[in-house]
């Protein structure tokens, strides 16, 4: 371990929420840059020890502002409260701002019960060269396929899912990704969606989606 970075004292009193969201944005944007340059380097980087020293002082500096785990999992208040949802949405792996593993992803909801998203892939996300890993294929076709069945107003988790890869999804272009809803039959939400590169379809997948059963009496 090294010693612990002599890091300047905290101010007294609460920061600006403003300024503070900002700043938050900013420092996950360079951990997002963080991420691509890391995949990028070589094993025998003589940057590795400069750098691992460097990043368990960014982590001490953390240590003592992080929220607990019991808290971020806490099945109450998300998606049952404006503040619930909207942190639910900045944390989300894939379209969260707040979250330096997803990637850069604008959500548009549609009056037709649709959602539809452009996104542009790089390095942290390949699986075979040049193509996009088919687990994150299926996990942003889940994702926007479940905004279109929440379109509904309703909580609703995903029952199944089947993707169909067309053709390879490839890194640095940007992708299309649609999806809406094809059918509701009682509480079964059935959800179509699609990846497209330059008009043509490349993913495609057809889900349900349900909501939470009412508990049972006592």
């Amino acid at each position: 371990m090294t010693s612990k970075a002599a890091w300047p004292a905290a101010e007294a009193g609460h920061a600006d929420p403003t300024q503070s969201r900002q700043n938050l944005l900013s420092a996950v944007e360079h951990t997002r840059s963080l991420l691509d340059a890391m995949v990028r380097l070589k094993e025998d980087t003589s940057a590795a020890a400069e750098l691992a020293k460097r990043l368990e002082s960014v982590l001490e500096l953390l240590a003592e502002h992080v929220q607990p785990v019991e808290v971020m999992v806490r099945e109450d208040p998300p998606g049952r409260t404006a503040e619930g949802r909207e942190n639910y949405r900045d944390r989300s792996p894939v379209s969260g701002i707040l979250n330096p593993i997803a990637p850069p992803v604008q959500l548009t909801m549609g009056a037709d019960n649709s959602a539809r998203t452009t996104t542009t892939l790089g390095l942290p996300y390949q699986g075979p060269p040049g193509r996009v890993h088919g687990g994150f294929v299926a996990t942003l076709l889940d994702h926007i396929m479940g905004y279109a069945a929440g379109t509904l107003g309703i909580w609703v988790f995903t029952r199944s899912l089947t993707v169909e890869y067309d053709h390879a999804v490839p890194l640095f272009e940007p992708l299309d990704v649609r999806a809406r809803i094809e059918e509701v039959d009682g509480r079964k939400v059935w959800v179509t969606g699609d990846i497209r590169v330059d008009g043509s379809v490349v993913a495609r997948a057809r889900g349900l989606w349900l909501p939470p059963r009412a508990a049972e009496p006592g």
